[in-house]
């Protein structure tokens, strides 16, 4: 998933809750009493992110539409709202941070400086144009203030935190993914090497009693992928990956797909237990490779972490044991 879908999708969000929170203003700024032409900045505002939704829907390139609807915000939507609004007596920067919020998630590089600077500029000059031109800014009743205030914080800090949240769901959501494309090996769906090798240390480090190592390797396999293709030799890793699934309680042990046509599993409590399920996988699998390749089969080693001090010495020790039991079937 690319960064631009991810960002695509925020700034969706964040035009359905400008749109949602010009909606929001437009009537709370009637039920307050603040006089119709106060609703012109939320009109507009409300136009211009439904216009963008639908340009994001015909255009291909959106994030010239993106950048420039930020700088509508900020250098016309942004100082309107100012004046308009009562000044600095007004929530304008609570707007000024929810603008510097979006930018940051959602533009980098230049772009992000710009819009930043050019926020920060806006900001500065709208206060200063306020002090030395007051006459400038439209002026209302404590009372109506007040009202407006009472309506727009809570909406602020509620959009705000709206925005915040989606985009921290996002990019959980996004790193969750990854670490499962790292740790998952994506055709039969196990622990990779890497994740079942970082397993194999902990057991080791932690001195976990009753742990076992299963290697299990596929007999003839090569000729599955020579004479049928490798998209049947996919076929008979997956459907062995799926009897280890049903054969192992995956949220107690640890099954990976070790590299090629080889597995491993981290197998905790007794070793005979370990030896019958493995045994039942060694059947099944028997009779499911009777109807496609008959010499094929599974070797089998186990050993166990008690009796080796590192994992490395685990392995080794099952990896030989694993290429006895292949040389005896070649004789």
């Amino acid at each position: 998933m690319s960064r631009s879908y991810i960002k695509q999708k925020l700034y969706i969000f964040g035009l359905l809750a400008t749109a949602g929170l010009s909606v929001f203003c437009i009537i709370g700024n009637l039920i307050s009493g603040f006089p119709l032409k106060s609703n012109a900045k939320w009109v507009l505002l409300l136009i211009v992110s439904v216009t963008a939704l639908i340009l994001l829907k015909t255009l291909k390139n959106s994030s010239r539409v993106m950048f420039f609807v930020f700088v509508f915000l900020e250098c016309v939507f942004l100082p309107f709202a100012f004046f308009n609004s009562g000044g600095s007596s007004n929530n304008a920067i609570g707007y000024a941070f929810l603008l510097m919020i979006s930018i940051a998630y959602l533009f980098n590089g230049r772009g992000r400086i710009f819009l930043a600077s050019i926020l920060i500029i806006v900001f500065v000059s709208v206060h200063m144009l306020e002090y030395f031109f007051p006459q400038l800014v439209a002026v209302y009743p404590q009372r109506v203030q007040f009202i407006d205030r009472m309506i727009q914080i809570p909406v602020l800090l509620l959009t705000a935190f709206l925005i915040t949240l989606k985009f921290a769901k996002e990019y959980e959501r996004i790193n969750r993914k990854l670490n499962s494309m790292v740790s998952i090996d994506e055709l039969t769906g196990l622990y990779n090497r890497r994740m079942f090798n970082k397993a194999a240390s902990e057991v080791s480090e932690t001195g976990k009693k009753s742990a076992h190592l299963a290697l299990i390797d596929l007999d003839n396999f090569k000729k599955v992928n020579d004479r049928y293709g490798h998209h049947v030799g996919d076929d008979v890793l997956k459907t062995l990956s799926v009897m280890l699934q049903q054969s192992f309680d995956l949220n107690r042990h640890v099954v990976s797909r070790w590299g090629g046509d080889e597995f491993a599993i981290i197998f905790f409590g007794d070793k005979a237990e370990l030896v019958q399920k493995l045994e039942e996988v060694r059947m099944a699998f028997k009779a499911y490779a009777a109807t496609r390749e008959k010499s094929l089969g599974l070797s089998i080693s186990i050993v166990s972490f008690d009796d080796y001090e590192i994992a490395s010495q685990t392995f080794l020790a099952a990896d030989r044991l694993l290429y006895k039991e292949k040389s005896k079937k070649a004789l």
